[in-house]
């Protein structure tokens, strides 16, 4: 398992998502790009202060998902990820966060396996 996890950091990178497919979940909404010739998952939290009003809450749901992927990263397959997390979802026990991000990357057929 790798000890880091790999970011989306410029703006050029954010703005490419605009061209990528889109899944939902009731808690969390994933935006996906496909890149030729990428061999590795890079990823990207977008949380806006209207979702999410304290900076405290903000942090932990992004602690929550960056955790949650580091843990599975192993058995994703390689593109850009997004995702937003909807309100609801810090009241979602960590579990119930995995578990439904867990079949996000299933149902956008992005699971190793």
């Amino acid at each position: 398992m790798p000890k880091q996890l790999v970011f989306l950091q410029s703006q050029e990178d954010f703005d490419q998502f605009r061209r990528s497919k889109l899944f939902n979940s009731s808690n969390l909404k994933l935006r996906v790009r496909f890149n030729t010739n990428q061999n590795i998952s890079r990823f990207g939290f977008i949380i806006p202060k209207k979702v999410l009003i304290k900076v405290t809450d903000r942090n932990k749901i992004k602690r929550r998902l960056k955790n949650l992927v580091l843990r599975n990263v192993k058995n994703i397959k390689p593109a850009d990820f997004l995702f937003f997390p909807a309100k609801t979802a810090l009241k979602v026990t960590y579990k119930d966060l995995e578990t439904e991000a867990l079949n996000l990357f299933r149902s956008a057929k992005l699971w190793k396996v």
